[in-house]
């Protein structure tokens, strides 16, 4: 497994107990797209890399009413020569019950290349997917479904459909997630709430929460990341710090257009 930095510094505030499926969305709406800085630590100094992208349409997909989610990683331009990154993520959700159709996952990272396919037949209850990277043959896996799994994205949308409020401080919620072709487990655990300063120019009431992610080629398999959400209707993460085994990396809200709800996180 080998899992964009970018991509996980967004995603880890997920918080899912495996019984809460069922939910209604109040949260996100058609044109949402939000956008975040991402830097890194080079050495003593600090580098804005990179630009991540979120973005929500509402489309059919073979004829069915879908969520499509997308989410984009590049590095900027002046930090190409250094660490080219063009990653880029799909996936079309039933916007009802949150269940994936289909999800893909092209990356390039500094020469490292990944191909990754989920296709979801939700009536057989299985999960076709095909992984390729580099030069290597494409591998093909069928993997049984899992109650309240999901793809790397819609665990995203899914989870700022959660009511924040039935969280207990220092208890933790667990969520599994399909990656590639293996099914992973982590936690968050909320640490209460704090006022966070973006680069948008904007002061943000936010619920900050810890997430222990999984250990491999990136992070320690500890308490990796910390994330502050709005404490608002929208739920939107403002800022993020990932430690991983080469550094740290931080992501920090750029902008956010087409919201659904009004910010009323933001601090007058």
């Amino acid at each position: 497994m080998k899992t964009p930095v970018w991509f996980l510094a967004v995603f880890f505030f997920h918080q899912i107990a495996f019984a809460q499926c069922p939910t209604t969305n109040t949260v996100f709406g058609d044109g949402e797209q939000i956008r975040y800085t991402v830097s890194y630590n080079w050495g003593p100094v600090w580098v804005d890399a990179g630009l991540v992208t979120f973005s929500v349409t509402r489309e059919l997909f073979h004829g069915k009413p879908s969520w499509h989610l997308k989410g984009t990683g590049k590095s900027f331009a002046s930090y190409d020569f250094l660490f080219k990154v063009r990653d880029y993520f799909d996936s079309w959700i039933d916007p009802e019950t949150f269940r994936s159709y289909d999800f893909r996952r092209n990356v390039y990272e500094g020469g490292y290349k990944l191909l990754n396919t989920l296709y979801f037949d939700n009536n057989a209850q299985l999960v076709i997917a095909n992984t390729k990277t580099n030069n290597n043959p494409k591998r093909t896996d069928t993997l049984r479904m899992r109650p309240c799994a999901f793809d790397m994205l819609s665990a995203i949308y899914y989870t700022r459909t959660m009511d924040f409020s039935e969280l207990n401080p220092d208890k933790k919620k667990y969520i599994t997630v399909l990656i590639d072709d293996a099914y992973y487990d982590i936690y968050i655990r909320p640490m209460g709430k704090e006022i966070v300063e973006s680069t948008d120019g904007n002061r943000y009431r936010c619920i900050k929460f810890a997430a222990r992610m999984v250990q491999g080629t990136i992070f320690k398999g500890e308490e990796d990341v910390l994330v502050w959400v709005t404490d608002d209707a929208n739920k939107i993460p403002v800022y993020i710090e990932a430690k991983i085994i080469v550094g740290t990396i931080k992501a920090h809200l750029k902008d956010a257009k087409g919201v659904r709800n009004p910010f009323t996180a933001v601090v007058r």
